[in-house]
């Protein structure tokens, strides 16, 4: 609950702050009181309502990248039954705090619309065309109007004061000013800890203020004889918030406004202003409307049948059966290594790099849509695509059961034999699977001809011909997790359950290296599960060719708690 609640309170809550620094800034000096009424009313309606539109954003369409994971049988960790701790949830307690004092600001809200009733039914009222004069008898209290209503204390007793008195509510009833009152009595109830919605009540009721006074003045009434009406009521209050009261305590500032030269109409213009904000506003609210990371991810080797299948557009990027060339991996391995040459101008020019081609596999098993996404050289990056136009048809991707259209992402990289450039782009670079051409260096003299691609044994594998092997096998490497792998005490009392998806590699000697957490639940959960693959033994390194070569694992995790494991049940 407070994972929406909370950011919903902040983000009205900016919003309301900055309409209100916008006013004090550049607009509550000029005339405009109507112009004003609107923009407080919609700085209002709109805090209220903005954080729930969350606009998307076209984003650069994202290239699927084909992430390398074979993935081993998922390993559950369960937790023994832990003793009940209170774990203190602040920002729970925090909304509760907020909820209980909205309460009482809302119970006095109702407990003045009683009294305002109360002295409606107890008096006797006149009514008119457009409005009911109530006269409160035996009582002093300050004109006020609420919607219709207009009341009048038993000091009034000058004719010609009365008229002005009641023309001044008048204005309020026509203009129907109770319904910003109302309006800004429950913003501050939503958001009384806020200090600043309490100072936009108040700039909203005394603009009130100033058009009833415009109105007044309109009317053809001596502003010197209203201006000391106003001084004699002065010392008089109804001690009720919620209406429009003839008397406020900025009896100085309306004084002044009445007295004050009308501003040009041209600097009506700063209202303009409303604009940039209001984009501000939901630019900051807005949600990208680009893929999940699962949208840019191809995995084409997954035993445990359980990827989430993702779509783009009308061509998947993962599916239940991802599509396989003739043969499997390294039937496609051994394709590209006996048909990729390194073109002999791209040699003599000593042009070295990455290439990255994108295609989709039809439902058919065709190739087509073939694009270099991230290109080196013209002559390189057209070899790359004739090699992918080369291939055969594959065996096409599934769904349900049913054929569809796969995107697939090959990366190949080109490399002089000899060269000691690096095409790394961190660990990114670690993340694909990479053909290497290798050509020989160029020298005086020395006719270049074009080289064919074998595959790179310092680039990790996503499968070879033999793969590493834990010491005694998986169900060794099983009992290994499940006698070193310790569920966190403080994810246990939290309630903490999950999968931790974890991707390692084992290098040509055995050794665990690379091991980070693809898919987390907690920060102790995560560091645990990399703790304990870090402290495996060797294992026996996977093999290509005959060759010791490393080779991607990823190994999900899952801690779940026992049905009588005992927690609390707040979130954490």
């Amino acid at each position: 609950m407070e994972h929406t609640i909370i950011p919903y309170l902040i983000k009205a809550s900016i919003s309301l702050a900055l309409f209100y620094g916008l006013y004090m800034l550049l607009l509550r000096k000029d005339t405009f009181f109507r112009l004003r009424r609107f923009y407080f009313l919609f700085s209002i309606a709109f805090s209220l309502l903005f954080p729930f539109l969350m606009i998307e954003m076209t984003a650069k369409e994202e290239v699927p990248v084909q992430i390398p994971a074979y993935w081993l049988s998922q390993i559950e960790v369960s937790a023994m039954p832990a003793q009940q701790v209170l774990v203190i949830d602040w920002k729970l307690i925090a909304l509760f705090a907020i909820g209980a004092v909205s309460l009482i600001y809302a119970l006095r809200f109702i407990m003045q619309l009683f009294c305002i009733l109360k002295l409606k039914v107890s008096h006797n009222s006149e009514k008119l065309d457009t409005c009911c004069i109530v006269k409160i008898k035996d009582r002093k209290i300050s004109p006020f109007s609420f919607f219709r209503w207009i009341f009048i204390g038993s000091q009034i007793d000058d004719e010609e004061k009365l008229k002005e008195i009641i023309a001044h509510e008048m204005v309020h009833v026509r203009q129907l000013h109770s319904v910003d009152v109302l309006l800004a009595e429950i913003v501050c109830i939503l958001f009384w800890w806020n200090p600043f919605v309490w100072l936009l009540k108040k700039e909203i009721k005394i603009n009130l203020e100033y058009l009833a006074d415009e109105g007044v003045l309109k009317e053809g009434f001596s502003p010197k004889e209203y201006q000391y009406i106003l001084l004699q009521v002065s010392n008089v209050n109804t001690g009720i918030p919620i209406i429009n009261n003839f008397n406020v305590s900025q009896l100085k500032k309306r004084i002044t406004m009445m007295n004050k030269n009308r501003t040009s109409l041209g600097k009506a213009t700063k209202y303009l202003l409303l604009v940039p904000v209001v984009f501000v506003l939901l630019l900051g609210n807005a949600v990208q409307a680009s893929p999940d990371i699962a949208d840019m991810i191809t995995i084409p080797f997954v035993n445990d049948g359980q990827q989430v299948p993702q779509k783009k557009g009308d061509v998947y990027v993962t599916v239940d059966k991802m599509p396989e060339f003739p043969g499997g991996l390294n039937a496609q391995q051994r394709f590209i290594g006996q048909n990729l040459k390194y073109p002999v101008e791209a040699q003599e020019k000593g042009v070295e790099g990455r290439v990255i081609v994108r295609y989709v596999i039809r439902s058919t098993g065709d190739i087509t849509n073939i694009e270099v996404i991230r290109g080196v050289y013209p002559s390189l990056d057209e070899e790359v695509v004739r090699i992918v136009k080369a291939m055969p048809k594959w065996i096409p991707g599934k769904q349900n059961g049913k054929a569809v259209d796969v995107y697939y992402t090959l990366p190949l990289i080109f490399k002089i034999s000899g060269s000691k450039k690096i095409f790394s782009e961190g660990k990114k670079d670690k993340d694909v699977m990479v053909a290497v051409g290798y050509g020989t260096p160029k020298k005086e003299g020395v006719t270049l001809k074009e080289g064919g691609a074998e595959p790179s044994v310092d680039h990790p594998f996503i499968t070879v011909e033999d793969m590493p092997v834990f010491p005694g096998g998986e169900s060794a490497m099983q009992r290994f997790v499940a006698d070193n792998l310790k569920y966190p005490e403080s994810a246990q009392k939290a309630g903490v359950q999950g999968r931790v998806t974890v991707r390692f590699i084992v290098g040509k000697t055995g050794e665990i290296s690379d091991v980070r957490v693809i898919r987390g639940i907690d920060s102790e959960c995560d560091a645990e599960a990399v703790r304990m693959i870090q402290s495996m033994p060797k294992w026996t390194p996977g093999k290509q060719n005959g060759i010791a070569v490393p080779v991607y694992f990823t190994l999900p995790i899952v801690y779940r708690l026992k049905k009588d494991t005992v927690v609390n049940t707040t979130k954490k």
